[in-house]
């Protein structure tokens, strides 16, 4: 009996042994997991390869998440981890397919990572539409949103939101990183029948001229070099009647400009560059007066609008840029369209369109927001657009 009881005990504390033995190793392990899932959450590990090192990381530097008005910055993991410890998990174990293609070499240059931009960037976005902007909302809550201080149409815009269930993604791609090419811009590209291309826009040169200029007096806006899908987008308009315009109305029936017409002259314009102004002349060749003459009919330079150009700027970059870009250029990925090289007069023509309701800018209550703002206001940021192109 007694050995009994000494065999039980032995076996006692033997239990216990490894009982607090296998309790230390599970928090050597746990921890190790831990610091080891934070440690690749920080800015350093991610650039530590030079595929992101040299390009989104590039990217970043200059976008408002590195730097702004109050110094606080969102670091790589802030935006594309999630802070709950079991979807955090899940995005680890996903990451290990990313290791891989890392060992593989698959996007080691700008060329093969430029090829899969728009796969890395959709996968992204589906991830944080799928989950709500999950990772946006750690630091933005429409919920919190002093509306009555964001501009007018960021207001209506984040205001009508949640109602619509839309979420960040939806409208904030390309914030922090350059947008990959649309399929729309894509199909620009590439190869294209250029001579029936030539042929469609002989119906469009009879007032948006043959290279897409436009008219100097702006009755007729200028075309060439805007986004594809913007411009499709408008063709498509006219022939539904979602914007009128009499004009247009005989050559935008299907008979007339079928859906395969529609890319293929959108596509075309988008291609044809205008220049801002003329090469100088090479003394070393001889002149040529007829080929200066026709590439003088490829330069549109936007005349001086009259107004404050400070203050127009600063109009301009409070209630525009977040749509129409930084500098006018447009936001293909929210079919926005470049106002930089576009005439004034036009401009200011759809502006009063929006104003009297003629022309619905994105939403029918924009008309109140456009008159809200004074003909000074206009013509301040107007005299700003017209310098950008200089």
């Amino acid at each position: 009996m007694r050995k009994i009881l000494s065999r039980i005990k032995i076996l006692k504390n033997t239990s216990l042994v490894a009982m607090v033995f296998f309790f230390i190793v599970g928090i050597v392990m746990w921890g190790g997991f831990n610091t080891a899932m934070e440690v690749t959450n920080e800015m350093s590990f991610c650039i530590s390869c030079h595929e992101m090192e040299s390009t989104v990381y590039q990217e970043y530097k200059h976008s408002s998440h590195f730097t702004n008005r109050s110094g606080v910055s969102a670091v790589c993991s802030d935006c594309h981890v999630p802070k709950e410890w079991w979807p955090k998990v899940v995005r680890k174990i996903q990451a290990s397919k990313e290791v891989l293609h890392w060992l593989k070499g698959s996007i080691d240059t700008a060329e093969k990572f430029e090829a899969k931009r728009h796969e890395l960037a959709t996968r992204v976005w589906d991830s944080m539409k799928a989950s709500d902007s999950r990772e946006c909302r750690n630091c933005h809550q429409f919920s919190a949103m002093a509306l009555k201080d964001q501009t007018r149409f960021a207001a209506r815009i984040h205001g009508d939101a949640p109602a619509k269930g839309k979420t960040c993604i939806d409208c904030h791609k390309g914030i922090t990183h350059k947008l990959p090419q649309l399929e729309s811009q894509s199909i620009a590209d590439k190869d294209l029948d250029i001579e029936y291309a030539e042929d469609i826009n002989g119906t469009c040169a009879g007032c948006h001229g043959e290279f897409g200029e436009g008219s100097s007096n702006g009755e007729y806006p200028r075309l060439a070099g805007l986004d594809a899908a913007y411009l499709a987008k408008q063709l498509r308009d006219f022939k539904s009647r979602d914007r009128l315009n009499i004009p247009m109305t005989p050559y935008t029936t299907e008979r007339e400009l079928p859906e395969e017409d529609v890319v293929l002259i959108a596509a075309y314009l988008s291609q044809i560059k205008l220049k801002s102004k003329l090469p100088p002349i090479d003394e070393k060749k001889e002149f040529d007066a007829l080929e200066r003459l026709k590439a003088s009919g490829r330069i549109i330079n936007i005349a001086r609008y009259a107004g404050n150009l400070e203050k127009g700027k600063q109009f301009y970059n409070k209630e525009c840029a977040a749509c129409h870009g930084d500098k006018a250029q447009g936001k293909p990925s929210m079919q926005t369209p470049q106002l930089v090289g576009q005439y004034s007069i036009y401009l200011k023509r759809q502006i009063d369109k929006y104003r009297n309701g003629e022309r619905i800018h994105d939403d029918p209550r924009d008309a109140d927001i456009f008159k809200s703002y004074s003909d000074t206001d206009i013509e301040n940021m107007l005299a700003y657009l017209s310098i950008l192109d200089d």
